[in-house]
Formats: C-alpha cells, structure tokens, sequence
C-alpha cells in the first residue's frame, strides 16, 4: 500500500509539474491556440563571456510559430514573431522557420530579428522533444543568439502545447 501511494503521489507530480510551467499563457495566447499559431515558451540560461570571465545569466523566450508543411515525418513552420529575454534585455523576433522531425524527436529553428539597440540578432535552436501527456510536449533546448558583436550560447527547457 506504501508503495501504491507513493507511485500515485510521484505521478500527480510529474503529470502537474509541465501543466503548472504551461499554464502561465494569456488571453491572447488562447486565441492564437485555435487557429494553426503556437506558442513556444521556454526558460533556462545564457552563458556569456565578459571580461574573460563566463557569467551565466536568466534567459527565455516566447516564440509564435505556425505550421506550413505536415507529412509523416516531417512537420515544417514558420516563425511568426515573439521575444527572446537574456538578463532583463529583449530582443524582437520577426521571422523565421524550421522543423520537427518526428522519427528522431528532433527540433529545429532558425529566426531573425532586432536587438534593443537596432542591430539585427540571429536565434539558432536544436534540441529533443518528448511527450507529456495530452497534448503538451517539452523539449530540450540548444542554442545561440549571435548578435553583430557576440554570441550568447543559450542551454532552456521549452513546452507547447499542439
């Protein structure tokens, strides 16, 4: 019986910890969820590169994305827009596109967009995807931010919701 609660228990967690992380969308983000938009949320760090010390700094980013191309094995979007946040600076995502790629469980993105300052910033992202029930899925994320100055390698976890 010990054990049979304890199993219960650790699945409400596991089953309740990516609800509570997805959960934090807007109004806004439920009527974008009835057409084909999505939004991509996704939290971690960057590790930038000052002084030549390395100083891990909070990162995130939510990104629109909207499907072009279904098959089998292949889903193809677009990016339709979104923000990316590095220590309390934003930068605007205005395009961009990749891909899913489902035998491997694999994600891919590349997008373009603007710094605070105009200059034009690059946002590149690969990582793993896995199931979590219903229609949440999370993922793994590596990537970089390149900007005309630097680039800021990013390590985030992301979800969406399909």
């Amino acid at each position: 019986m010990l054990i049979t609660a304890t199993m219960a228990l650790a699945l409400v967690f596991i089953v309740s910890l990516p609800y509570a992380y997805a959960s934090t969308e807007d109004a806004t983000t439920a009527e974008t969820q009835s057409s084909r938009t999505r939004m991509l949320r996704a939290k971690g760090i960057a590790i930038e590169k000052a002084n030549s010390q390395v100083v891990i700094t909070p990162a995130g980013f939510a990104l629109a994305l909207e499907a072009a191309e279904v098959n089998e094995t292949i889903i193809k979007f677009n990016l339709v827009g979104g923000t990316v946040r590095i220590n309390e600076t934003e930068y605007v995502i205005t395009e961009g596109n990749g891909a899913v790629i489902r035998d491997k469980h694999g994600f891919l993105l590349q997008a373009q967009g603007t710094s605070p300052d105009g200059q034009s910033v690059t946002l590149k992202l690969a990582g793993r995807y896995f199931w979590m029930w219903g229609r949440l899925y999370v993922a793994r994320l590596l990537g970089s931010l390149q900007t005309e100055s630097a680039k800021t390698p990013l390590l985030l976890r992301s979800v969406i919701r399909v």
